[in-house]
């Protein structure tokens, strides 16, 4: 039987490299050693601590081609979207190898009975779920703060891209990283129960699917363990009829079809208001008509393929049912006749509840479009998910936008710009979009203790 660990190439639908999963008694091995590393790492100094993170920053820009072309064969982004992405994951790294220790320096506390302060304390051996979309930078924003916080770390990557998640681990090998700090584990997703139950791990963190993330939760709940969901999201995009149109077509390629529209962020509900809405729709048509859909290895690739099968299988069927039922077909929608699971970049309009373009997450490069009458229209759009991850607003009154902001539900809301992540900026949601925050000074507290240390007077 073949294992489901593998490379299969989406750009051509070739399995290009099988990989044996770990037994259980090799997993636990693995957690043995991070857990015997935990006890001695947790007092190890910043100073030292930020000297090996800096190599794996180093060892991740000086690798850059490698690294990239990895990405490139198991997922599918075109070759110069994952070299961004590397350079974007070694700087996270060397972030928090630089910020680490002001974000959990002790903080005094105001008593009259006596002298307190707080510390800021690691907490053990922490397992990370991440996925496939973002093979390094996910893996970038996990593993950057919470080993600077002296944790230690285990990691469980996508089935299919086994080949970057090896590659992140010997990133930390060729960095001289003392043997249990970070650890790759090659296993199947169905195993992860089984981890999270090991009482040596003691927070665990996941990136992914809704129903994923609730399975993470109802098992490290049992277990009395902290952890971390950045799941879903359908992110509306609100487009003002005083929108400036370059950076509302700006917002659309890159927040919409960058990753060919794999990310959780991806705007997936372009809400447009009627003074705008056909000069914004002719435009992102002959955009998206023109696209080159080709070879992501290729320099002038504006598109890749999606990431499997299943993937391409799914996104059909949510436009066909959406068109089936009424929705608007503008461009699109087909496979492409050729090797691999290229999709042709879509544009639906007309969408209304109870169609699936409507309902569900599309994880992919179908831009949805509604035409509104006012912001009134546009919030209930917006809101009417029950995910709340981020959100964008294109207008020029930007004091207007901020108050649309704290209207919408959602973890973040960026304003003339898609939403995208920055190391010094908290990232995640709310409602069925999961709890926690990652990145700046926020995503380092998750896994630590905050130890209150009380002297009487």
């Amino acid at each position: 039987m073949a294992s489901s660990i593998r490379t299969l190439n989406p750009a051509t639908g070739k399995v290009e490299k099988e990989f044996q999963a770990y037994t259980s008694e090799e997993i636990n091995k693995y957690i043995d050693e991070a857990n015997e590393l935990y006890k001695e790492w947790r007092f190890v100094s910043y100073e030292e601590r930020k000297v090996i993170m800096k190599r794996v920053a180093n060892e991740m820009r000086k690798q850059k081609s490698h690294l990239a072309s990895l990405i490139t064969t198991e997922m599918g982004k075109p070759l110069r979207e994952s070299e961004i992405e590397i350079d974007y994951s070694a700087n996270i790294i060397e972030y928090y190898a630089d910020n680490a220790e002001e974000f959990l320096a002790s903080t005094p506390l105001e008593t009259q009975k006596g002298t307190a302060y707080v510390v800021s304390e690691p907490i053990g051996v922490l397992l990370g779920v991440m996925p496939w979309n973002f093979p390094f930078s996910q893996i970038a924003r996990f593993a950057g703060p919470h080993i600077m916080a002296g944790n230690t770390v285990v990691l469980k990557t996508a089935s299919n891209i086994p080949q970057c998640g090896i590659a992140f681990e010997q990133l930390f090998i060729d960095a001289g990283a003392p043997k249990g700090l970070y650890k790759n584990l090659l296993m199947s997703g169905k195993d992860t129960d089984k981890i999270i139950e090991n009482p040596k791990i003691v927070g665990v963190s996941l990136t992914g699917s809704e129903a994923a993330g609730a399975q993470v939760a109802s098992i490290a709940g049992k277990h009395v363990k902290p952890s971390v969901l950045e799941l879903g999201g359908s992110d509306p995009m609100i487009v003002l009829n005083d929108a400036d149109i370059e950076k509302v077509m700006n917002g659309t390629i890159n927040g919409r079809l960058r990753n060919a529209g794999q990310a959780c962020t991806s705007s997936k509900r372009i809400i447009v208001q009627e003074g705008i809405y056909n000069e914004y729709l002719e435009r992102i048509t002959t955009y998206v008509n023109q696209m080159k859909v080709d070879d992501p290895t290729l320099p002038d690739t504006d598109m890749g393929p999606v990431s499997s099968e299943n993937a391409m299988n799914g996104l059909l069927d949510q436009i066909n049912d959406s068109v089936e039922k009424g929705a608007t077909l503008v461009s699109g929608g087909k496979r492409l006749d050729r090797d691999g699971f290229f999709l042709q970049p879509t544009i639906l309009t007309d969408l209304k509840p109870g169609m699936k373009g409507y309902d569900e997450e599309i994880f992919g490069p179908v831009v949805c479009i509604w035409k509104v009458k006012d912001i009134d229209e546009a919030l209930q759009i917006a809101n009417d998910t029950p995910y709340g991850l981020g959100a964008s607003i294109y207008t020029e009154d930007v004091a207007n936008a901020e108050k649309i902001a704290r209207k919408i539900d959602s973890g973040m809301v960026f304003i003339n710009k898609q939403v995208s992540s920055s190391p010094e900026l908290p990232f995640g949601g709310v409602k069925n979009s999961g709890y926690g925050r990652e990145l700046s000074k926020a995503g380092i507290l998750e896994f630590v203790n905050k130890k209150l240390i009380m002297i009487a007077k």
